[in-house]
């Protein structure tokens, strides 16, 4: 009887055996080396594709590979950046195969090679050549199609490039990553992959109206601990510094720098332009272009195009090199490959991009950033959907995140092991100690998990009614929920002996993440606390360490109780509605002293007021850092306008005043091409009803912040006060336009900013305590000298010129103070150091 139990064991064991022999005996394996036709030399990084089953390999750095084909593969496809691919019909003999690959740059069957000399622009066939492209360009590029889909493969890489590999037990334990080399992805090069981005995207553009909509089917990427690092920040961050470009635009945008394209409309003047060959293949006859920048210290390319001569005059291939001695940091080398193919039709489409950058602080120490973009699968001219471009111009879809990515160049082994790895990473107990050290000294938050303490500055402040004033705060994280929020802080003064507090929560109203593009929630906030005179609620209102040092520091209080009731909900095409009621009850403190203005014996010491509001935003194309409900806009070309009602509840809740207040915001940046960029920024605003000088418009009170303020350097806190007022700033980065043409001067790279910020506001004669008897005079200051002034006759003026990038991280700026210089206790300039690292 033991026996039967064994027999069908035994039967079980065949059977699985069976099963698995029967799939092995299913699978054939095809190794071999891929070479250059022409040079017999190895590509390294070439991809082999079954074009049955989308399974890869890549080539190592010898060009030998080895791949697993199903039993029924029927072709391989072999193909390399660069080269021509080929496919290649089964059966074949399982090794010792050699592929060779015909360089498409180099498949000449005639070649002439014109004279190395120089010409001036009025005689250089190069430039007339050059004219041409420029001329043809709006039909060749892309947005100048009338209709077109296409299908594109993007892969983000990341990471340490040439690392020491060392055999000790170091590293905080980290050694296994190190244990992860890829060396076929590029020529001579070493890379370890700290992340990892793929994506399949639709993508559709028209061109009237130029519209463009990408549609993310699929989407892999590398993630880490979410209690220290928001990876969508990562994402957006590594998209934005080096987001996908064309040769076509005017500036290809990267490193958020604007590099002017060898075509762009104005190229003859920045680039000398060189013919070398001329090329006769099977697509057809082309020039070669050489082109270098005049001056080697701005922000220019040099490299090579080769450009149709079918009558299109579109771009076959181009390679961009950024100069060494470009007014950059830390760049060490920067290329960016474009290449086209022409579809059935002849029409010249970008087939292939490639951008690879890596950068350093010292020798032999670097890093890198390699972006791949394959587009295939055109098709021109069909009608789309009538809602295909409705809603934001990049959608994800809600099964991106679980879709595995269609690779047309398939993953080495490297890569494959880049996401696993990270995994482990995250579990390192080592890691998880440095990740929270670098997020307390970046964030000011210490993370516990579901709570968060902080902000670091906030902890000790002085101020001259508290002097020294000591907080303690924090707020929840997404690893108790993200469909709620709360966050807020306890305060205590040591002069004044008194405990503040804050409270804040949001909860969603859609069921979705609260913290997400686009949100829906309610919140709450409650406040008591001491408060400029004209400051809004706030979990950060202003008094940190830093802000209580500066020379033009507040002095002037109100104790303030306040509710805050608010309800957002943000539609799809970035435009945004927020309602909201506000209730403050304060009360003076300290030496403000609210004077009747027709009695001098009646003093104002408290003031009550209940707010309605409404706030229209709308932000173009707007993409944003965020953590919680704190957000920063990634500024971009697009516009960002605010629109906000407020209307008093007069009667309701024992209101003091009644009035109305409208205020209109919007703020822009212009890029400029090699003049860099310049940012404006525009406020108005009016308010009806007869108020205290407290609630109306005092320009230099700090705010919340947001893409729309302008804070005066010069200015004291409460020195002017407007019902009817304008702000303006302009701040202009030249990103070194100038500077780089001035000899030895231009090896410093150093980089100029220049600006101007103005305020112009008038009193209404309701509201001007001068001539008003129902309002309250305007405070002093111990000397008895007036604080307070109307600008009614002229703007306030401050201007501002500096030199960025001192020693690659420093700034330079003088502020002087252009108006108003005579009025009592005030400086008319101040030099300011800060801290800029960029690029």
């Amino acid at each position: 009887m033991r026996s039967v139990p064994s027999f069908y064991l035994w039967c079980a064991f065949v059977f699985v055996f069976c099963l698995t022999a029967k799939s092995s005996l299913a699978q054939s394996v095809v190794s071999g080396k891929v070479q250059s036709k022409e040079t017999k030399q190895a590509i390294p990084g070439a991809t082999i594709t079954d074009l049955n089953s989308k399974k890869g390999a890549s080539a190592d750095k010898n060009g030998s590979f080895t791949l697993k084909l199903d039993s029924n593969a029927k072709q391989i496809e072999i193909r390399a950046m660069g080269y021509k691919p080929i496919v290649v019909p089964l059966p074949i003999k399982p090794g010792n195969n050699v592929f060779e690959l015909v360089d498409e740059s180099n498949r000449i069957e005639a070649v002439s090679i014109s004279h190395k000399k120089k010409y001036s622009n009025k005689n250089n066939p190069a430039v007339e050549l050059i004219d041409l492209v420029i001329r043809n360009k709006h039909k060749n590029r892309l947005s100048g199609k009338d209709s077109l889909e296409f299908d594109q493969y993007d892969k983000l890489k990341f990471g340490l490039l040439d690392p020491k590999i060392s055999g000790k037990q170091g590293m905080l334990g980290l050694n296994f990553l190190f244990r992860n080399i890829d060396s076929s992805s590029y020529d001579g090069k070493k890379l370890l992959s700290l992340y990892l981005e793929e994506t399949n995207a639709k993508v559709f553009g028209k061109k009237n109206p130029s519209k463009f909509k990408r549609v993310i089917t699929a989407q892999k990427k590398t993630e880490f601990d979410k209690r220290y690092i928001n990876n969508p920040n990562i994402q957006e961050f590594l998209n934005f510094m080096f987001q996908q470009v064309d040769v076509y635009d005017e500036s290809v945008y990267i490193l958020n720098k604007q590099f002017l394209s060898p075509i762009a409309d104005n190229g003859k003047v920045f680039y000398k332009y060189y013919i070398t060959d001329t090329i006769f293949n099977d697509e057809g006859y082309f020039i070669q272009l050489r082109f270098e920048p005049r001056n080697k210290t701005d922000l220019l390319f040099k490299g090579v195009l080769q450009v149709s001569m079918d009558g299109s005059y579109a771009v076959k291939q181009a390679n961009l090199k950024i100069d060494k001695e470009s007014n950059l940091n830390w760049v060490k080398e920067g290329e960016i490959n474009f290449h086209y193919l022409k579809n059935d039709s002849g029409i010249m489409l970008i087939d292939s991009t490639r951008t690879f950058l890596t950068f350093g602080v010292r020798k032999g120490e670097s890093i890198f950033a390699d972006r791949v973009s394959v587009n295939n699968n055109y098709k021109l001219g069909e009608k789309f959907p009538t809602d295909v471009f409705a809603g934001p111009p990049t959608e994800i879809l809600p099964q991106a995140g679980i879709t595995i990515p269609e690779r047309p160049i398939a993953l080495n082994q490297a890569e494959q092991n880049t996401y696993r790895n990270i995994e482990t990473l995250n579990q390192k107990k080592s890691f998880k100690t440095l990740m929270a050290v670098g997020y307390l000294l970046s964030q000011g938050y210490y993370n516990l998990g579901m709570f968060e303490l902080g902000p670091l500055e906030y902890v000790y402040s002085q101020n001259n009614i508290e002097r020294n004033r000591f907080r303690i705060g924090g707020r929840t994280t997404q690893a108790l929920t993200d469909k709620a929020f709360f966050e807020g802080y306890i305060a205590y003064g040591q002069d004044d002996a008194r405990l503040k507090y804050f409270l804040r929560t949001a909860v969603s109203l859609n069921g979705k993440s609260i913290v997400t593009f686009p949100a829906h929630y309610i919140e709450g906030s409650i406040q008591n606390d001491i408060m400029e005179p004209g400051q809004q609620i706030g979990f950060l209102k202003g008094d940190s360490f830093f802000r209580s040092i500066r020379r033009n520091r507040p002095t002037k209080w109100f104790d303030t109780r306040a509710y805050q009731l608010q309800h957002v909900f943000e539609f799809g095409n970035h435009f945004s509605i927020s309602t909201g009621f506000t209730h403050r009850n304060q009360n003076t403190v300290g030496d403000l002293r609210l004077i009747n203005s027709g009695n001098p014996d009646l003093l104002l010491t408290h003031i009550q007021s209940n707010e309605a509001h409404i706030d229209f935003r709308w932000a173009p194309f707007e993409k944003f850092y965020y953590r919680n409900l704190t957000r920063k806009t990634i500024i971009e070309k697009h516009p960002v306008f605010n629109i906000m009602y407020t209307h008093s509840l007069d009667g309701f809740w024992n209101t003091t005043y009644k009035y109305d207040k409208l205020t209109a915001s919007a703020s822009k940046r212009f890029f400029l091409n090699q003049l860099g960029f310049a940012d404006l920024k525009v406020t108005g605003g009016k308010l009806w009803g007869t108020l205290p000088y407290t609630m109306l418009e005092l320009p230099n009170v700090k705010q919340k912040e947001d893409r729309h303020t302008v804070d005066f350097d010069m200015m004291n806190p409460m020195e002017f006060v407007a019902d009817k007022y304008l702000k303006v700033k302009f701040y202009h980065q030249m990103q070194g336009f100038l500077f780089n043409k001035i000899p030895l001067i231009k090896k410093l790279n150093l980089r100029e900013v220049w600006g101007a910020q103005m305020f112009y506001g008038q009193l209404s004669d309701r509201n001007n305590p001068y001539i008003s008897n129902n309002v309250v005079e305007f405070d002093t200051n111990k000397e008895g000298l007036t604080l307070t002034h109307v600008p009614n006759s002229e703007p306030y003026w401050e201007g501002i010129v500096g030199i960025d990038n001192i020693l690659n991280v420093l700034k330079v700026e003088y502020v002087k103070r252009l108006s108003f210089n005579g009025l009592p206790n005030v400086n008319n300039d101040r030099f300011r150091v800060s801290i800029n690292i960029n690029f």
